[in-house]
């Protein structure tokens, strides 16, 4: 009886979990059977394998374009457009109060746009001389008006005008209109064709050749006046240096249209 109660105890203890604490006994906390050791105790486990590197002549991996690739922009600034050349073909000159003096400027000389002085006498009996500078040459070839004064001969000056022309005299260059200024100042008036046909009010700088400026108002009674009577008689602005002004009667010239 005790040798069966004895094999019973040993096939119970043989089926139970080994929860020594030699080298072989199981991890609890893992579960793991811990690596084997060598005589000298050190771990026999194997080390871990190194990640195998891409090989040096490996093909490149081509890049996928994008979906939607952004537009490449010119960031490179356009040259600036040259301005048109100058349509000129001529060079406009004018005395005022003269008495033969001649004023001739040539298109070379402004194209030059150097400072020259220029010799005006013509057929009078005195000299006069007219300078113009680099600006002055500058403002020409812009094709606005210049106006400038001669040197002292005589005790008087004269007032010149200049400015570049085309071949031909564009519309509001053209007057179909004459006009007579009481005094002496050769003020001047330019009434165009699309002036009258607009007949709406309109004021006019007239300071022609005259050292001041007045301004000249025609209303659109006045320019139906000007159609039906062929003429009419209108006071300038004052100046406000002395307080003068200036009658001006202006005949339509329909003959003068075109």
């Amino acid at each position: 009886m005790r040798r069966r109660q004895a094999l019973q105890i040993a096939a119970a203890a043989a089926s139970l979990p080994w929860t020594g604490c030699g080298a072989n006994a199981p991890n609890p906390a893992t579960g793991q059977t811990p690596p084997e050791t060598t005589a000298s105790g050190k771990s026999a486990a194997p080390t871990a394998e190194p990640t195998a590197q891409p090989s040096a002549t490996a093909a490149p991996v081509e890049a996928r374009p994008e979906a939607n690739p952004e537009p490449v922009t010119n960031t490179t600034p356009e040259p600036a457009a040259k301005p048109p050349e100058p349509s000129y073909a001529r060079v406009i000159c004018k005395v005022g109060k003269n008495h033969g003096h001649v004023f001739v400027v040539t298109l070379a000389d402004i194209m030059a746009g150097a400072e020259k002085t220029y010799q005006i006498a013509g057929t009078a009996k005195h000299p006069h001389e007219v300078t113009l500078t680099v600006e002055d040459m500058k403002t020409l070839l812009k094709g606005e008006l210049l106006r400038a004064k001669s040197t002292q001969g005589l005790t008087h000056t004269h007032r010149v005008h200049v400015r570049c022309a085309p071949a031909e005299d564009p519309p509001e260059w053209v007057s179909v209109c004459s006009a007579e200024f009481t005094g002496k100042d050769e003020h001047e008036v330019v009434i165009t064709a699309a002036d009258m046909d607009a007949g709406t009010d309109k004021t006019y700088d007239v300071q022609g050749l005259a050292g001041h400026a007045h301004k000249l108002t025609l209303t659109a009674t006045d320019f139906q006046k000007l159609k039906k009577e062929g003429a009419v008689s209108i006071q300038t602005s004052r100046l406000e240096e002395d307080a003068h002004l200036h009658v001006v009667i202006i005949r339509y010239r329909p003959s003068k249209r075109g």
